[in-house]
């Protein structure tokens, strides 16, 4: 069994800079796993995961989450991810490697969003991906993603772009932003013995500036 609790690190008063839950997060091809968090976009973003039977005995090829996070802001902004425990010295056990990460499906919120166009949102490589599509075999023999856990280095900026929200309301609007969708994979296989749990905190601050 494997843990994850993917949460923010904190919000900004005044929508200067937000993230929150972008809907409600969902699980496929789990053997006894399970996906919990609130699902509307004015929650915050505290999602556990729990990706259940992990070895051979599930018998699914890939189990995938998709957990959406809303972001609002009032000027040029990017997202960071870091991550905690998960660390196992033996290379056999599950490694932060053996889970992959990654960012699509950029889409406005409502009506709040602000559409910008002459610049875009830009997903920082090389998480631009759902790795459910690009698992693959490695010469070791373990499945490895274009992008996973272990592409975390300290906090690690993985979105970046242009304001995000039309108005500067004080309080979560349900249609003022974004929505993204980080999506987890990991393919059953034989895992040694180890720490089964981490916690990834995503947080937003002023970005780049991006003219809009």
């Amino acid at each position: 069994m494997l843990l994850l609790l993917v949460a923010l690190a904190r919000a900004v008063s005044g929508q200067a800079l937000d993230i929150s839950s972008g809907g409600q997060p969902t699980i496929t091809g789990a053997l006894n796993g399970s996906v919990t968090g609130g699902s509307s976009v004015l929650n915050d973003l505290i999602v556990t995961i729990d990706f259940g039977e992990v070895s051979p005995t599930n018998a699914n090829s890939i189990v995938k989450v998709v957990v959406p996070i809303g972001l609002r802001s009032n000027q040029p902004y990017q997202v960071a991810v870091s991550i905690t425990g998960l660390t196992n010295a033996n290379p056999q056990a599950l490694q932060a490697s053996d889970i992959g990460l990654g960012l699509q499906n950029m889409r406005v919120m409502g009506g709040g969003g602000k559409i910008c166009t002459q610049s875009s949102h830009i997903v920082r490589a090389p998480f631009n991906n759902d790795p459910t599509n690009t698992a693959t075999i490695a010469a070791s023999g373990r499945v490895s993603y274009q992008s996973s856990l272990a592409s975390l280095s300290g906090p690690t900026v993985i979105l970046s772009g242009p304001q995000l929200s039309k108005n500067n309301n004080p309080n979560r609007q349900g249609s003022d932003g974004y929505i993204f969708d980080a999506i987890f994979a990991l393919t059953p296989q034989f895992f040694a013995t180890g720490v089964s749990s981490a916690t990834l905190i995503f947080t937003i601050s002023a970005g780049p500036n991006v003219p809009c």
